[in-house]
């Protein structure tokens, strides 16, 4: 019976494999972003915020709860439209946070447009259904696996053909609300993004945008809604719930969020003295910083696998890269997964010997949630450190030697999320690529080129506390090439000869495994 059960599963699996198609036809009428009004209360307070002639006016969100504070209260006061896009967005507490805020906004006749990616929706599946049953509520899926969908096991079991398409994701993160102010940078929707969760937690940045910026980010998102690598949820994933039924659902699912994030206290000031946005927002006009700012981002059409050869010049990469090397005194790097690759290695080597200071700060491997990707970064540290590359590494147990970040984080893990990267202290860039392998060839990213000596400055104060108080510095061990952590225990410092806090079932782990992980699905 075996042999005939085997047969009968393998042909099942192969007629259910041929079955994996997307849709034949969807709706591809252009719609397009509503541009900000003066009509409306954000569009109001933004053209009071940012006088004529000065550009982008931004300011940074390093905290977790004021980032939580600046989205709920944009999409809170959003009159016209609100455009979100995320690589995540999570069914917990705060995604239901969001979602719930962005159903309010819909029910008060606001035009909500809402992009995620496909790869771990998963478990959220329903809860997109049952907001999109809400009038005014549309919700696209980027990338979509056609079948098996209730589990990531089976969808990638069911779409195994389709692999090279799959593997390429929308790493992208941005929300803007009535055309006048947009949110981008690091953070995805879930609670280890807003110090919610009980196992690690990370410390990111995002930034609040209004001005000049705004009109261009809301092309970029119009060209992702508008691709055809996007998919309408109903299509790939039908209802089979009538709309009121999917409506008492999302009650139900997000109910825990009724009352969760409060504001922040209105006075309250974060790490560079921001008051919270919710607060601010009812005493116009808002403290800003001015310049001009360059955003961009990967063609969707990334995923038909043009940048895969390391060359396409069009690439989030690429705009970094150019900007590396015309660097005149330091680069400062933070990357939570840093694989620098040969094009990054022959960037910074570059830079170096025209004397410009190099520092890169990632995660150290005891504190990473992507082991592989540690192993993977390993490879070049001894490389970096001759070339002269100022390396750190953020380490948990350090992260909280700092007050504000150790009440936050509890008992779980610190790990640093953001993509930062600060050029000659004049330019900032913010966004969501990390700089490794799969940002530069495989997912779409979002960045921001900041030409602002202020924010830098600030960007560069928030790095010096996470390098100071909450990091390893690395540096090889004479003579031979072998690396060494420095840090900083109850105040002393001590040097480790081999990765600290990393168990021995993990290593053991990564030199069992890591030989046969290929770095393109890093």
């Amino acid at each position: 019976m075996k042999p005939l059960l085997l047969a009968a599963m393998a042909g099942l699996l192969a007629l259910l494999q041929g079955c994996a198609s997307l849709p034949p036809v969807v709706d591809r009428t252009p719609v397009l972003a509503i541009p900000a009004s003066s009509q409306d209360t954000l569009g109001r307070i933004a053209a009071q915020s940012v006088p004529a002639g000065k550009g982008s006016g931004f300011r940074p969100l390093p905290l977790s709860a004021w980032s939580m504070d600046a989205r709920l209260a944009l999409v809170r006061k959003a009159r016209t439209s609100l455009d979100i896009q995320y690589y995540l967005l999570q069914n917990d507490l705060s995604g239901h946070a969001l979602v719930r805020a962005v159903r309010d906004a819909a029910l008060r006749g606001v035009r909500v447009r809402l992009l995620v990616d496909d790869l771990y929706t998963d478990n959220t599946d329903h809860l997109l259904a049952a907001l999109s049953a809400y009038p005014n509520v549309e919700v696209r899926l980027f990338n979509p696996f056609p079948t098996g969908r209730p589990w990531q096991l089976t969808r990638w079991i069911l779409a195994a053909g389709d692999f090279s398409r799959l593997n390429h994701r929308m790493h992208n993160k941005l929300l803007i609300a009535d055309g006048a102010f947009a949110i981008a940078g690091g953070r995805n929707i879930a609670d280890e993004y807003f110090f919610n969760s009980k196992g690690g937690n990370f410390v990111d940045f995002d930034l609040l945008v209004a001005g000049d910026a705004v009109p261009r980010l809301a092309t970029i998102f119009d060209s992702y809604w508008n691709s055809p690598r996007v998919f309408p949820l109903h299509s790939v994933e039908p209802r089979r719930k009538d709309p009121q039924a999917l409506r008492d659902d999302f009650e139900r699912l997000t109910a825990d969020a009724a009352s969760a994030f409060p504001s922040p206290p209105p006075d309250a000031q974060d790490l560079v003295g921001y008051h919270p946005l919710g607060a601010d927002l009812e005493r116009p006009p808002l403290k800003l910083l001015y310049g001009r700012i360059d955003a961009f981002a990967d063609d969707p059409e990334k995923v038909s696998g043009r940048a895969a050869r390391g060359d396409d010049v069009t690439t989030v990469m690429s705009r970094v890269l150019r900007t590396l090397s015309e660097a005149k005194a330091e680069v400062v790097l933070g990357s939570p997964y840093f694989i620098p690759g040969k094009l990054g290695m022959d960037g910074m080597r570059e830079a170096l010997q025209h004397e410009v200071r190099v520092e890169v700060m990632t995660n150290s491997m005891a504190s990473n949630d992507e082991p592989f990707t540690s192993a993977a970064y390993a490879r070049y540290r001894v490389d970096m450190l001759k070339m002269g590359v100022d390396l750190f590494e953020v380490d948990s147990s350090q992260l909280k030697n700092d007050s504000l970040i150790s009440a936050a984080l509890h008992a779980s893990i610190g790990r640093s999320h953001s993509k930062l990267i600060v050029f000659d202290r004049e330019t900032t860039f913010v966004g969501s690529m990390n700089l490794d392998l799969r940002s530069s060839r495989i997912n779409t990213e979002l960045g921001m080129l900041v030409h602002s000596p202020e924010l830098a400055e600030q960007v560069l104060t928030l790095a010096d506390r996470v390098r100071d108080t909450g990091s390893y510095r690395l540096r090889l061990k004479q003579p031979g090439d072998r690396v060494q952590w420095i840090g900083v225990v109850n105040g002393v410092e001590r040097v480790y000869d081999s990765e600290p806090g990393v168990d021995w079932g993990t290593r053991l782990q990564l030199l069992l495994l890591f030989p046969f992980v290929s770095e393109s699905l890093l």
